[in-house]
């Protein structure tokens, strides 16, 4: 203690010489989007998935004000010859070299859909085409799809070029509106995003956060070291992961703001009711490391535990984000510790509150210790079963665009094609004809296009095996027929369910393996959702063994540090439920977060009681409510104003932490300023 107290200066060089370094380390870094991670060993177990691997397609579409003329089919004939010959470009689909198989006698022949060779061809072509659906035209010809396969060992800043250029072609003079989507352009606009939403919300944060930290403490120069140790623990955290990993983590974009609030949260009751100059600064600090520090060291840890439970999940970018995260908390802890102590001995650490948070901090206090009505308890109660009814009966689902809201960019891209041409999920079908009947996979492929399956003949990576100068659905190869569709994005439920369905229909008859990275991350979903709320679980219950171990392996206050935590969970769940939530891979780690979040106040209060009780101390759970309180409706201010910029962010996942995370603090605060203190004076043997 003494050490720490004599070098906090040179501690605080070392760590702001880390910071540097680390800031530097952080401009080279790259921002890692990459979903086929996340499927990339499962999909081993599918052959012929990773043989049709459709990673490198970008679909692109156009919508014109009018109809497609001759003239305008021309158009898009030149623009289809000009991306052929695109050294970036392997191949290209469009209206211009789509085929139909049509039966002469015994043999399939694919046939030309369009033809542009003269008028008189064009205008026979397209009668024909009225009767048959494209794949790559709409039926008012306003709308049109191409579908493009870039090399696979493009590089990165050649591949955005690419991008750029295809939401900027023009076709001659028509007017229309680009579409460009796939993997490829998702994994561009993400990063682009998420660069630019963090420096901008993050900003918004920082400046909310300095005012709320000036109308809680009216000190400006301790408002300047506490955000200045929350952007050494950011940089350095940040940087952590660029030494580990390479880079950042999408997922990423949410630790800056975890750390606002651990770090804010530490500092308020760091400083809560400093009003008083004192006299040997070695023991006053020295006394409140023994007594507030113990409990946000404690803090701390559990947070970490919360975000170390990750670790135990599939999903690559969320264990590097727990793993990453957790360590950001505990130096977090540490810089906030060096500040303070310098805080104290150059005598800028004193508080004044603002009358008017005061005030409010004051009802909210007063509020919490009269509250007896059974009335209020019964209300309490019946949102607890509802809240256990909605997790019983929660939705699990995933969509491509889960991690966009509706009114992003991305999202409309995706929709474009959704609406239009039959989406951009890619499932593949390969079938083995048992019954040797040609009638039964025609009547498979006609169910596929009545279960919304759009049958993409010309999408097609195929080796040897497969490879055939016909189209492959249609030609025989040792029994085995290959059904290379696309489908809109309806959620993994719904899909999964319809292709059983399908399976359960022609098993007699037809021996069918599924794959494609639409249906693998379909398939993988839901368990991998499970792994993040059984992180939760597991997060509980070593919380749970903490709070034994802290009150001398006492079982009865596990119940009672725990239950505070896991119904405020619950009845954020009743909110949610009137906004149609369900749970998915973006936003089933929320939970687990906000868990590790809202348990810290708890511990700041029981370890309060087990202090007083040690040493004898005649304060009753009221006054230590009165004192302790005003530190937690302080966090939970930190919390909410943290995070209210995050509320309109772009990604889903960031905009649900922050709502989820705020709804859950406030409610947190009254259970523990209410409930746990009746659950403390309920046990009086503890």
């Amino acid at each position: 203690m003494h050490f720490f107290w004599k070098n906090k200066l040179k501690l605080f060089i070392i760590v702001a010489g880390v910071f540097v370094f680390s800031l530097f380390k952080l401009f080279s870094s790259k921002i890692f989007f990459d979903t086929e991670r996340i499927i990339n060993d499962i999909s081993k177990e599918v052959e012929f998935t990773k043989l049709l691997n459709d990673e490198n397609l970008i679909f692109v579409g156009f919508e014109f004000n009018n109809s497609l003329s001759y003239e305008g089919f021309i158009k898009i004939q030149e623009l289809h010859q000009y991306l052929s010959k695109k050294k970036d470009i392997k191949r290209v689909e469009s209206i211009i070299n789509e085929r139909k198989v049509t039966n002469k006698g015994f043999l399939p022949i694919p046939v030309k859909v369009l033809k542009l060779e003269n008028l008189n061809q064009y205008e026979k072509s397209i009668t024909e085409l009225e009767k048959q659906k494209s794949n790559f035209i709409n039926n008012d010809r306003s709308k049109i799809f191409f579908l493009i396969e870039v090399n696979e060992l493009l590089k990165r800043e050649s591949t955005k070029k690419l991008v750029d250029e295809l939401f900027e072609i023009k076709i001659g003079d028509l007017n229309h509106e680009n579409f460009v989507s796939g993997r490829i352009p998702s994994e561009i606009y993400m990063q682009k995003n998420v660069i630019n939403e963090f420096i901008i919300l993050t900003t918004l944060s920082a400046i909310l956060c300095f005012i709320l930290l000036f109308l809680l403490t009216t000190n400006i120069k301790l408002i300047l070291m506490i955000i200045l140790s929350v952007i050494f623990s950011i940089v350095i955290t940040l940087s952590l992961s660029v030494f580990l990993y390479g880079g950042i983590e999408m997922i990423m974009i949410i630790t800056p703001a975890i750390l606002f609030i651990v770090c804010i949260s530490d500092a308020m009751h760091y400083t809560t009711n400093q009003t008083k100059n004192i006299n040997d600064k070695f023991l006053f600090f020295k006394d409140r490391l023994s007594k507030i520090g113990v409990a946000i060291f404690l803090t701390s840890v559990t947070t970490s535990i919360s975000f170390l439970t990750f670790l135990i999940n599939d999903i690559i970018p969320v264990a590097r984000f727990g793993l990453i995260t957790s360590f950001g908390i505990l130096i977090t802890l540490i810089v906030v510790t060096i500040v303070y102590a310098i805080a104290i001995d150059y005598e800028f650490h004193l508080t004044k509150q603002s009358k008017y948070f005061k005030v409010l901090t004051d009802l909210i206090i007063q509020f919490s210790l009269k509250r007896k009505s059974k009335f209020f308890h019964a209300v309490m109660i019946t949102f607890i079963l509802c809240g256990l009814y909605n997790l019983l009966n929660i939705n699990i689902d995933n969509y491509l665009t889960d991690e966009v809201n509706t009114k992003s960019q991305m999202h409309k891209q995706v929709s474009f094609f959704d609406k239009n041409f039959g989406g951009i999920k890619s499932i593949y079908f390969k079938v083995n004809n048992k019954s040797n009947d040609s009638f039964t996979i025609q009547n498979f492929q006609s169910t596929l296009s009545l279960n919304g399956f759009t049958v993409d003949f010309s999408n097609t990576k195929l080796s040897k095996k497969f490879l055939t100068n016909t189209l492959p659905v249609f030609k025989n190869l040792d029994s085995d027929y290959l059904f290379l569709c696309r489908m809109p994005d309806l959620g993994s439920e719904k899909t999964k369910n319809t292709i059983e369905s399908i399976i359960s229909d022609f098993e007699s008859k037809l021996e069918i393996q599924v794959g494609g990275v639409g249906y693998l991350f379909d398939n993988i979903s839901e368990s991998l959702t499970k792994q993040l709320i059984f992180g939760l679980v597991i997060a509980i219950c070593s919380i749970g063994l903490i709070f034994f171990v802290l009150t001398k392996f006492n079982p009865k206050f596990i119940f009672i540090a725990i239950i505070p935590n896991i119904v405020p969970i619950l009845l954020t769940l009743v909110v949610l439920q009137f906004f149609n939530f369900y749970l998915s891979l973006s936003n089933a780690f929320i939970f687990t977060i906000v868990f590790g979040l809202i348990v810290d106040d708890s511990i700041h209060i029981i370890s309060a009681y087990i202090r007083n009780k040690s040493i004898k101390n005649s304060k009753t759970i009221n006054d230590i409510i009165r004192t302790t309180g005003r530190a937690i409706v302080k966090t939970t201010l930190v919390v909410i104003f943290c995070l209210l910029p995050l509320i309109f962010s772009e990604f889903k996942s960031v905009s649900q932490l922050a709502v989820i995370t705020i709804i859950a603090a406030v409610i947190a605060v009254f259970f523990d300023l209410i409930y746990l203190p009746v659950l403390m004076k309920l046990n009086k043997k503890i």
